[in-house]
């Protein structure tokens, strides 16, 4: 079968902070290379996930969480939405069904409204939740937005991520593939390493510190095996304050996030890893174009 006869397209994965969109976007992988946190807007820029079986190949594109911007980087991270949706030829809008619909959820709305291709309204995280809860929920985004359809998933779990595919499968169109057939993400794996150690931070760091957290990979080194890859990176941070609590006493909190970053590392590189980490102050980089560039979010100029 030549590649004009595969269904193929990109899919933009949107929906508030912290609704599961980089949840989603590892189950229907099944591998994980989007970070995942309890904090809201873990996820900075659009990292595309590429699905491919015998019939098609749909690129889903996670999204930050979309929110009032608050800073430069803000900025940017709405700049990727922005972005994913001009390039995609299908929605899929995130909600909890635990929260219901929100004031965000409307703000994404908003959003897609402006969108002109088909848009599903996925209900997730839906485990342990009953029918008669969920009911209401569908009556009211069927009288909100009758235009869209609704889908049910638990993306952690899994349950009903294929039959978001198949979905898909049947609105996008037959066209070239938009990647080779074996790649699996836009990001290469130096990229996908940088955010699993900034993953440790949210999971591991606590208040505010994690969202003044950047990481920079300075060299990615794949030497034949059986060595291990070579990591070498940098964390920065805003504060002198900050510096001290994630390098912690005895340097033991560095530690850890360093130890189980390379453990998730290790997992999607199949291989060993060296992982070594400093910690640099880097004051109000959020806020500073010309840092953000150097740190991998260029924000555009109006």
């Amino acid at each position: 079968m030549g590649d004009q006869d595969l269904i193929c397209g990109a899919v933009a994965v949107l929906g508030r902070p912290n609704v599961g969109k980089s949840t989603f976007l590892n189950s229907v992988l099944q591998t994980k290379i989007a970070i995942v946190s309890p904090r809201p807007q873990t996820t900075r820029g659009s990292m595309a996930g590429i699905f491919q079986d015998d019939e098609a190949q749909i690129v889903f594109y996670d999204t930050p969480g979309i929110h009032q911007p608050k800073n430069k980087l803000s900025q940017f991270m709405l700049r990727q939405v922005e972005e994913v949706l001009a390039g995609s030829e299908a929605a899929l809008f995130l909600v909890d069904v635990r929260e219901g619909l929100t004031e965000e959820d409307y703000l994404v709305a908003e959003w897609l409204q402006k969108f002109k291709s088909p848009v599903f309204v996925v209900l997730n995280k839906i485990d342990g939740v009953l029918d008669d809860k969920l009911a209401p929920l569908e009556e009211k985004i069927k009288t909100e937005w009758p235009q869209w359809s609704i889908l049910r998933t638990a993306a952690i779990s899994g349950r009903g991520v294929p039959e978001v595919a198949a979905e898909l499968k049947k609105i996008l169109p037959r066209q070239p593939l938009l990647f080779p057939a074996d790649e699996l993400t836009d990001k290469t794996m130096r990229d996908i390493a940088g955010e699993m150690v900034r993953e440790q931070c949210f999971l591991q760091l606590k208040e505010e510190i994690p969202y003044g957290v950047a990481v920079l990979i300075d060299s990615f080194e794949e030497k034949e095996l059986p060595a291990p890859v070579v990591i070498k990176a940098t964390i920065f941070v805003e504060k002198d304050s900050q510096k001290g609590i994630i390098i912690g006493a005895g340097g033991n909190q560095l530690k850890l996030i360093g130890s189980a970053s390379r453990v998730e590392i290790e997992k999607l590189l199949d291989r060993k890893v060296f992982l070594e980490l400093w910690v640099k102050v880097l004051k109000n980089w959020r806020k500073d174009e010309d840092v953000l560039k150097r740190l991998g979010y260029s924000v555009p100029r109006k």
